[in-house]
Formats: structure tokens, sequence, C-alpha cells
């Protein structure tokens, strides 16, 4: 049994003056090598509402949404030719992501800079996803091998090490901070994930207190705050934060579905989220306050990764349900 994977691609995007659509084929779930998990950080689209939830903070106390106060500017970032794209990372003008020429094609991990993108070409692969760039322009993913193995990857300026948790049926790789620490996902043999942080070659599981059905660590500052998601024994989605050894559960207001993808090192924290009527929206969320972010038109909308200076990355579905990849500030 192999498990594929594909990043979550839902994200509008705004363009000063207009709005650009540069991808014209119609989209579905891909189907390729990095197209057919069911989970969240892997789907198409977020998950609907589990029957039945109801939304409540970490408290158990019911929340209302934060009025949405910022105005945010958005960027296509679409691989030429491509059936979709997704954005994941940013970081000193660079974006990295993640795109497929068609639905049964493998996805590529690809970067973008200065107006040029090119594919990321990862040795050994036969299929791969970029999901961050550093602030040293190491960038950090997934392939799978020849034999559809999936395995965590570090490039550093061409020179690739891949990355395995001991033990694990298959390894994911989602960011990785200035210092070298990184954290990702892994599988144990009965393909239950669990979230976990690499410092300085030395692996740490992560999993969120009080059983769970599994745990997904997506994003890590220079201080070692870890984000990510777990998932309860109602199949509820909820984002956590992980900070000196205290996990705290994080639910956007009126939310069933809640995903923290990445921090930066003040704190922000960027995410997707859905709410009761079954839509996605993208949040940053810092010091309490969630701002959600939405661009008009959009069909759904995720954010991903966010540096601690310039643009956040993310994906949008548009109303012809065409997946784009975006930047926005």
């Amino acid at each position: 049994m192999k498990k594929s994977i594909c990043l979550s691609v839902v994200v509008a995007v705004l363009l000063t003056g207009a709005v650009v659509w540069s991808q014209s084929k119609a989209t579905g779930t891909p189907q390729g090598a990095l197209g057919k998990s069911s989970d969240l950080l892997r789907s198409l689209r977020m998950p609907g509402p589990p029957a039945g939830a109801k939304v409540m903070n970490a408290s158990g106390m019911l929340v209302k949404p934060a009025n949405a106060t910022h105005i945010y500017k958005f960027a296509t970032a679409d691989f030429p030719g491509a059936s979709y794209s997704n954005a994941t990372g940013t970081a000193n003008g660079l974006v990295v992501g993640t795109f497929a020429y068609s639905s049964t094609s493998p996805a590529q991990a690809f970067t973008f800079k200065g107006g040029v993108y090119r594919t990321l070409l990862v040795p050994g692969s036969i299929a791969s996803r970029a999901d961050n760039v550093n602030s040293l322009g190491q960038i950090v993913g997934t392939f799978y091998d020849s034999a559809e193995n999936a395995h965590g990857f570090v490039d550093n300026a061409g020179t690739f090490t891949q990355v395995d948790y001991p033990g694990a049926l298959y390894t994911y790789v989602t960011d990785m901070n200035a210092a070298g620490d990184m954290v990702g996902t892994w599988a144990d043999t009965s393909f239950i994930e669990h979230g976990f942080i690499n410092q300085g070659g030395t692996f740490t599981n992560i999993d969120f207190p009080g059983g769970v059905l599994y745990t997904n660590a997506l994003g890590i500052n220079a201080a070692d705050e870890v984000v990510g998601y777990f998932v309860d024994y109602s199949s509820a989605f909820h984002g956590f934060i992980l900070k000196g050894g205290v996990y705290t559960q994080l639910d956007a207001p009126l939310s069933t579905v809640t995903v923290a993808w990445g921090v930066n090192d003040v704190g922000e924290i960027s995410g997707s989220f859905r709410d009761a009527s079954n839509n996605a929206h993208g949040f940053l969320y810092h010091q309490g306050i969630f701002n959600q972010v939405d661009v008009p038109g959009a069909f759904e909308t995720v954010l991903y990764h966010l540096p601690n200076k310039g643009p956040f990355a993310g994906v949008f579905v548009d109303q012809k349900d065409e997946t784009h990849g975006l930047t926005g500030h």
C-alpha cells in the first residue's frame, strides 16, 4: 500500500486593477503520482465539516468571527502551460510550489523568481512537490522514488539531501528554519501519521496530546515554534501550536475545519479554515486575532507559508474550478 500526496489547492487571487486568470485548462482532483491522498495536507479541496460538528474554541466556548480589517493585494503564480499550480512558500523574492500539466500527469516542484519559472528536478524522483523555502534559499519538500515511496528532501543550492524519519513507511518534510531544524510528517506501520521535528539530525515525534487519530506538523520558525493540525476521533480537523513544549489547540472562529500551515519568527501564523457553510478561507493569526483572507470572486482560498518579510503563499480555485498559485501581502 502506497500513499500519494498532493497539496491543498484552494485560494483566490486579486491583482491591482484587475483579476487575471492565467490558466485555461479545466482541472479536477489531480490523479497523478501525487494526487490520490484524501487527507487535508494533500487533497485538492479542504474537507467538509464532520456531521453534527459544533464550532468551539480550545476552551470549549462557542466563538464569534472577528471582523476582517485588512486589505490584501495578490498576484498569480501559475507555471506556464500547467493545468493547475500551487504556490506554497516564498522568501527573498523566490516562490516555490507544485504544478502538473494535466489531471493524470505527475506533480512536479517548481521555483519562480524575477519572472522566470523553473522546474525543480529532484534526483531519483518520479513526482515531487516543494513545500517551502527559508531565508537562506534552502528548499524543502517531498518526492516519490521509482518504487512510489515518499521521502522528504532538502535542496541546498542544487545539492539534494534525502530525509526519512527512522522506521517510517513514508516521510514528508514541510518546513525548515535557517538553523536547519525541520518539521514534517511520518507514517508508522499502521499507516497512522505523526508529526516530527528534526533538530541537528535528531528526530522527535510530535503528537497532539489526549489521543487523536493523527497529527501533521507543517511549519516551524527560528524559535522552533511548530504549527500544524490534528484530527480527533470525531474526524474533526483542528490547528495546533507547539511552543516551549506546550500544545495549544487553534480553531478559527466559527470554523468546522482549521489547519495552521506556517509560522514566522514573530509568531504570525498562516492557515486556512472551512466555515459552517462549507466555504474555505485563508487566515492570518497573531496574538489572539484572526484575520480572514479571501479574494473576491474566488471559489475557495487556502494560505500556506509566510516569511518574516514579503508576501505569503497560497492557492485559489476560481469560478471555473481552475486552480492557481498566488502570493499576497
